[in-house]
């Protein structure tokens, strides 16, 4: 059974959060520099590297095949909460087609 999607925002409240929030500027922020940490470290994947005891380690195939997951899925993760405002909007715009529709 699907939830109905309530926003309690309204479309201006939403449009200034994006704009002028210096807490959203922060979560930008963070975010970006997760993604451009994950790109870094993809470029490393698979590479041989020293483990606790000092020792070189190259990581087999699925060890390297679970790494480049999590990354992707830390991408993923951080593109969807970037996108949460405009997503917020796009539920106002469909509650404002659907009133306009019925009356």
């Amino acid at each position: 059974m699907e939830e109905e999607q309530k926003v309690y925002s309204t479309k201006s409240q939403l449009e200034e959060f994006k704009k002028e929030s210096l807490i959203w500027k922060d979560f930008k922020r963070e975010l970006k520099t997760l993604v451009g940490n994950a790109v870094m470290e993809y470029r490393l994947v698979g590479e041989a590297y020293k483990n606790d005891q000092g020792v070189m380690v190259t990581p087999t195939t699925a060890e390297t095949l679970i790494h480049l997951g999590d990354i992707k899925g830390r991408e993923k993760a951080a593109a969807y909460f970037l996108s949460i405002p405009d997503i917020l909007l796009q539920i106002l715009e469909g509650e404002e087609d659907g009133r306009k529709r019925t009356s």
